[in-house]
């Protein structure tokens, strides 16, 4: 059991360390939601979040993928059992070279079995933050 979201989430990339997709998907609640720029992926299921976590494991063995690394994290609280976590998650092969790097933002709540990813964002590593000018209420 995790008991604050940082400490699911270094949970979740060691299980995703392990290559072994019963390891990642005890750290999604189902029904979760995956967003990346190409699509988005609703999983309502344990045998869908199996399939789903199988391919980006064989995705990431593609590459010669052996860790990930997290930078820049950063957590806020949006209500009570409900937070965001957003960083960039560094991947490298086994001779220590990087094979990917890209930013992630999920949506994770805690429960009385610890927290785990509701929403998984996978986007570019750095994004832009604007504050857009006032909205009208005409």
């Amino acid at each position: 059991m995790t008991h604050t979201p940082l400490e699911m989430l270094t949970a979740y990339v060691r299980a995703f360390e392990t290559l072994r997709a019963e390891e990642v998907v005890p750290y999604y609640e189902l029904p979760c939601t995956f967003i990346r720029p190409d699509g988005v992926w609703v999983v309502q299921d344990a045998a869908t979040a199996l399939v789903l976590a199988a391919h980006l494991i064989e995705h990431a063995q593609s590459q010669g993928y052996r860790r990930t690394a997290v930078s820049g994290v950063t957590m806020r609280t949006l209500a009570p059992g409900l937070v965001e976590l957003g960083g960039t998650f560094r991947r490298y092969d086994a001779a220590d070279a990087e094979i990917a790097r890209f930013g992630f933002t999920y949506i994770v709540r805690g429960g009385s079995d610890g927290w785990r990813i509701i929403v998984a964002v996978a986007h570019d590593a750095t994004t832009d933050t604007t504050q857009p000018t006032a909205l009208s209420s005409d």
